[in-house]
């Protein structure tokens, strides 16, 4: 069971993928927030949930990240540096091979190979079964269709491991505007998402794979949200991060 009981219960909007999509790229454009910024701070983020959900110490704990080639796999990435900082027994895997992952996500697979923490490539069934916790880094709100090949590998073994699951924006696999899996999909104990909830994740139809819900603040101006009539203002008042009423 993860521990996060103690963090600000709060009511929040929801928005669909495509408004998601089109807030990113006004905290880019329009504000001045880069890609590297944000993914920096849902590195710290995640790291965070993290630790909240191991009882409010990640030292010598055993947590292993599952890392796609988009920017969630950077997010799972940044957080193995955060964690291992930490004193974290900390390790990730990758599900394609270094020279497939995208920009951003290489800067974070070359900083961690910088510490002597390259990621490997492939799924370590062992090293999953004896996690204490699973970071779940593979597909973000961006991808369509069912998981294959690798992903879906990896998200099986995932799956199988019998460890506790956090789930990075969205469990990988799943819906972000339905809730509904296409097909493989993360079931995770809980999913830390960014910057606010898709609507999918409030789904009934998505308990089974969301878990509880956190939310994590990575610094998106308010105003971006504004567009689409959404008041986002002082969701992290008590705390950058946060759970989420469903």
């Amino acid at each position: 069971m993860l521990r996060v009981e103690g963090l600000p219960l709060v009511r929040v909007p929801a928005i669909t993928a495509a408004q998601m999509a089109e807030v990113d790229r006004a905290a880019v454009e329009e504000y001045g927030i880069h890609l590297e910024m944000l993914m920096e701070n849902a590195s710290r983020a995640i790291a965070l949930a993290a630790r909240v959900c191991l009882g409010g110490s990640v030292a010598g704990r055993r947590i292993v990240a599952l890392a796609g080639p988009g920017n969630n796999g950077g997010d799972a990435l940044g957080a193995t540096r955060h964690l291992l900082n930490w004193g974290a027994a900390a390790r990730a895997g990758i599900a394609v091979a270094p020279e497939r992952l995208r920009p951003l996500p290489l800067v974070q697979y070359r900083a961690l190979a910088a510490i002597g923490a390259e990621p490997a490539a492939g799924v370590d069934r062992a090293a999953l079964s004896s996690a204490d916790l699973i970071l779940d880094g593979l597909l973000g709100y961006s991808v369509t269709g069912p998981a294959r090949g690798n992903i879906a590998a990896f998200i099986d073994a995932a799956n199988a491991s019998g460890a506790p699951i956090l789930a990075i924006d969205i469990p990988s696999g799943l819906d972000p505007d339905t809730g509904r899996p296409p097909g493989p999909s993360i079931v995770a104990a809980a999913t830390v998402t960014l910057g606010l909830p898709k609507v999918g994740l409030l789904a009934d139809a998505a308990r089974r794979e969301v878990g509880r819900l956190l939310l994590a603040d990575i610094a998106v101006p308010p105003v971006a949200y504004e567009r689409f009539g959404v008041d986002a203002r002082g969701i992290f008042a008590d705390g950058e991060l946060v759970r989420v009423e469903i």
